[in-house]
């Protein structure tokens, strides 16, 4: 907290008056976030093409976790306190952003281009390969150009799309 008052200009106790420790600091900043992610994405609009919508929603995450990967990292993957989970919070409604992903999956179940499956599922599944392979790449273990390394996450959503059975 300390840190955070030199940075704004505040002593520690100033901090203090509007969060009463870290860990609700931080759930305030993981909340704007989300909320400023989810504002920017769902003023986007989503092509009627489910497979192409999937591939903007890869493009959406892979240019969060290139252009801003701590802001990625802090929002997906690194443990933090109060963090939405699956499966109760995210088909509560508690994540709105997820909720945009399992909207493009909802309507390709509806128009027939996905089979009739379970939405949030099929959500988890495609993100966590994205966070994955981001956590890969951010950790030195996917060597390859931005834009080589969004490729691979595009031919790999492909190959959960068209599966890997012969």
């Amino acid at each position: 907290m300390r840190k955070i008052g030199d940075a704004l200009g505040l002593s520690p106790m100033a901090v203090y008056r509007h969060f009463p420790n870290r860990e609700a600091l931080l759930a305030r900043v993981a909340d704007d976030l989300f909320d400023d992610t989810f504002a920017r994405l769902s003023r986007k609009e989503i092509p009627a093409d489910t497979v192409k919508a999937l591939h903007g929603a890869v493009d959406d995450l892979v240019d969060l976790a290139l252009e801003r990967p701590r802001q990625f990292a802090f929002m997906f993957i690194e443990p933090r306190e109060g963090a939405r989970a699956f499966p109760d919070d995210f088909s509560g409604g508690r994540s709105r952003l997820f909720g945009l992903l399992t909207g493009i999956i909802d309507a390709g179940i509806a128009n027939g281009a996905l089979a009739e499956t379970d939405s949030w599922k099929v959500g988890l599944a495609l993100t966590a390969n994205v966070y994955g392979l981001v956590a890969l790449h951010q950790g030195g273990r996917i060597a390859l150009t931005d834009k080589d390394f969004r490729d691979l996450c595009h031919d790999s959503l492909e190959r959960l799309l068209n599966g890997i059975l012969a």
